[in-house]
């Protein structure tokens, strides 16, 4: 079997022959994916990216590589931060056709609707089935981008209010919406959608009715599954641990708000974020808006932000906490959080998007309603007040994240969907000698 994947990050064998730097905290998962796809024998593999200013085709052990500069147009509407910067291009999806059937592979597999690789398929360039990730939803996210803010609260330096036109959560607001047009036609057209939790699925038959929808977990990194697990009785009391980034959809406000009620209680308490964006400047105007929250609040003393962290850094960090929490205001399934379970951190998250799915509340973890910081107070209460609550969350936790995130099973789940996927080819060449 042939498969060419289209990701949105370059993958760490291509990054390293090209001499690149790989992006940092994305893209893990599909690269621990085809590191266990490469021990089969079976399969041939392509990866295609666009990234760079200049084409490359490379093999390195064993997979085919294509990366395919990006338009020197969208590089221009990038830097200026305009929205039109995604707005697909004609000769661009074009390319992909071409590379595709140079290649000629049994399936094509689209990971995530971020990017416009999708319309391949839905231009009618390509007859080879194609499988479509579903990663995040951009469409829905929009409707979530400021959280619970007004756009006017996230301007309020000087700099921030002439440029507030250009702001980066305006920004990011504009290039969902612009967006999710393109993503629809995405789904439309994919043989095969893949998914996690039923908040995908509902979005993908919403938008298709009669959508093909697999279920195909995925793999977390190495470093989680050889720890040593979390325990109660190592970890440093009333820390909390959050590695949500600096957009306002994540919800770091909701979580500061948390911390500041919870120190009347807990003087010594104590918050880890480890997410790039806020040091050693605030990068955007969410983050200034947080940094600015975290001097008004007086909490320059017990928040502490950390920057990107490695896995290894990451492994350390969790197993210290006294729990993990997840205060966006919509995910689809964060692996960040997944892998906290993996450690067996007590955690508290979300109930929102597919999270729900993620953690079942009161069993492998607790949830709370979106940018209800008071009730995301009295979830993380609960945590520090009984260990042997922690603890048997903690533990439920690993066991369905050991079983969830099994490699073998992964691999499975995702052979058949693409075996389905070719049996969609079939099916069509038999209806169609039949008509």
């Amino acid at each position: 079997m042939r498969i060419l994947w289209f990701t949105n990050t370059l993958m760490p064998d291509a990054c390293k022959a090209l001499g690149q730097t790989g992006a940092r905290g994305s893209g893990w998962w599909m690269s621990a994916l085809l590191e266990r796809l490469k021990l089969r024998s079976d399969l041939s593999l392509a990866v295609v990216t666009v990234t760079g200013f200049k084409d490359a085709h490379l093999t390195v052990d064993g997979v085919d590589y294509f990366v395919i500069r990006q338009s020197l147009r969208g590089a221009v509407l990038g830097r200026l931060r305009h929205p039109w910067a995604g707005r697909p291009s004609a000769a661009q999806i074009g390319h992909y056709a071409e590379i595709v059937k140079q290649w000629n592979p049994d399936v094509v597999h689209v990971h995530g609707t971020e990017r416009d690789y999708g319309l391949v398929k839905a231009f009618g360039l390509i007859d080879t089935p194609v499988v479509v990730s579903i990663q995040g939803l951009l469409g829905p996210y929009s409707r979530e981008a400021f959280g619970d803010l007004l756009p006017r609260e996230l301007t309020g330096s000087l700099k921030r209010r002439l440029t507030g036109f250009n702001s980066d959560s305006l920004y990011r607001w504009k290039v969902f919406r612009q967006h999710a047009p393109i993503e629809e036609q995405i789904l439309l057209s994919a043989d095969i959608v893949l998914g996690r939790t039923e908040w995908d699925f509902a979005w993908a038959w919403a938008i298709n009715p009669g959508v093909k929808y697999r279920h195909v977990d995925e793999l977390m990194r190495p470093e989680f599954w050889q720890a040593e697990p979390w325990s109660v009785e190592t970890c440093h009391r009333h820390q909390v641990v959050c590695t949500t980034g600096s957009v306002a959809l994540k919800g770091l406000h909701v979580l500061l708000e948390a911390i500041w009620r919870l120190r009347r209680t807990y003087p010594d308490i104590s918050l880890k974020v480890a997410a790039s964006g806020f040091v050693p400047q605030p990068t955007n105007d969410y983050a200034d808006f947080v940094t600015g929250l975290v001097k008004r609040w007086g909490l320059r003393d017990i928040v502490h932000f950390l920057g990107w962290l490695d896995a290894h850094e990451l492994v350390g960090q969790l197993r210290a906490a006294h729990c993990y929490v997840t205060p966006s205001f919509i995910e689809n399934s964060s692996n960040a959080l997944q892998e906290a379970m993996l450690l067996g951190v007590p955690v508290v998250a979300t109930a929102s998007g597919g999270t729900p799915t993620i953690v079942e509340d009161g069993h492998t973890g607790f949830t709370f309603p979106p940018g209800d910081g008071a009730f995301l107070a009295l979830q993380i209460h609960k945590l520090f007040q009984n260990d042997g609550l922690a603890a048997r969350l903690g533990n439920q936790a690993v066991a369905v994240a050991h079983d969830r995130h099994d490699p073998g099973r992964v691999e499975k789940q995702l052979m058949s969907a693409y075996g389905d996927a070719m049996a969609t080819v079939t099916d069509h060449e038999i209806t169609h000698a039949r008509a």
